[in-house]
């Protein structure tokens, strides 16, 4: 039996780029829509003395998330649920795991409903979308539906949200394990009544909370962030300490890995990691608060940071998107983004 040939495969290709952005710019254009609107992991890496630590720790406390098993992606579009809580809140969900041949997802971000389906669902479904251009030929053909659920063209009376509600139902096969999260916009609305709603509909729901870990480095070298420094260097060096992985002050074998250089010595460094189910709009508000956060104090102030690393979730098999942001002494801020060849809309 001959061994398959896997030589020529090549790995996907990886996207990086680094940009600066004014702080009063950054959370208007951070996370992009590139890099998509939801995160399962979200990583601070803070040095120093931070007063405003506890308000961190404690910042996904109550970011409950639900588990809802064998939802009809059609249950999504009922007069009922569009008006309790597609426009009456920030409401985000995704289809768990893939379903197919072809890695496909379903997606409601920012009140549009994503559906990037195989050419046969797409044929079957008889919605219009368009064809997503795939960097290898190798991959099968995908199709990106997306639905405007807060148009005020798509309601219930209408030839369009009657079409789509149809072609959805019609479509037995679009019944998946969710994760949604909502926030009303009405704060004395308990989010909770998502789940309620969907219980009284017979789904079982789940409750979900976001894992939360901390560890601090004592007595630690940190790099600077200059013009000397390649800032993927420093990017690898906070996965390392997110990971817990030591960095000698010499290599001890080839692959071991140090601490760039320029560096300093800092006497505390707090790790922060959460996973979960994290929308845009919870991002942006944790950045905001880090950014008004001030960097402890070198010979070089402008050169020391703080980072909050975005962490995307991982819906075609390949590589998840990161976003990294460096926040400094100065008006500016780092931006630092990883994200393999990912299709495009023709």
């Amino acid at each position: 039996m001959y061994n398959p040939e896997v030589i020529n495969f090549p790995p996907p290709k990886s996207l990086k780029q680094t940009c600066t952005w004014k702080k009063d710019q950054i959370l208007n254009k951070v996370p992009s829509q590139d890099l998509g609107n939801h995160f399962h992991g979200i990583t601070a890496v803070l040095s120093g003395e931070i007063t405003e630590i506890a308000e961190i720790q404690d910042f996904f406390l109550d970011s409950t998330f639900y588990r809802v098993n064998k939802f009809p992606v059609h249950k999504l579009l009922d007069p009922d649920f569009l008006s309790a809580f597609v426009k009456k809140g920030h409401f985000d969900a995704r289809t768990l795991g893939t379903w197919g041949e072809v890695d496909q997802s379903i997606v409601v971000e920012s009140g549009k409903l994503h559906l990037s389906v195989c050419k046969d669902v797409y044929q079957e479904l008889g919605l219009s979308g368009q064809a997503e251009v795939i960097s290898s030929k190798k991959c099968p053909a995908k199709y990106d539906i997306s639905v405007n659920l807060l148009d005020d063209k798509f309601s219930p009376e209408s030839k369009y949200y009657k079409r789509v509600s149809w072609c959805l139902q019609n479509q037995t096969s679009l019944q998946f394990d969710w994760i949604m999260n909502w926030h009303p916009h009405d704060s004395d609305i308990c989010p909770s009544s998502l789940a309620a709603y969907l219980d009284l509909l017979g789904f079982q729901v789940v409750q979900c909370l976001p894992s939360f870990e901390e560890r601090i480095l004592n007595q630690v070298k940190v790099p600077l962030l200059c013009t000397e420094t390649d800032i993927s260097d420093v990017v690898e060096w906070v996965g390392a300490a997110a990971l817990n992985i030591t960095c000698p002050d010499q290599e001890d074998y080839t692959s071991s890995m140090t601490c760039p250089e320029p560096s300093y010595k800092s006497e505390k460094v707090h790790i922060l990691k959460w996973k979960g189910f994290f929308s845009a709009r919870q991002a942006k508000e944790l950045l905001g608060v880090i950014l008004k956060l001030r960097p402890e104090a070198t010979e070089n102030s402008v050169s020391s940071w703080l980072n909050l690393t975005l962490i995307g979730f991982d819906e075609f098999q390949i590589a998840s998107s990161i976003c990294s942001v460096f926040t400094t002494a100065s008006d500016n801020c780092q931006v630092f983004t990883n994200q393999t060849s990912r299709r495009k809309i023709k």
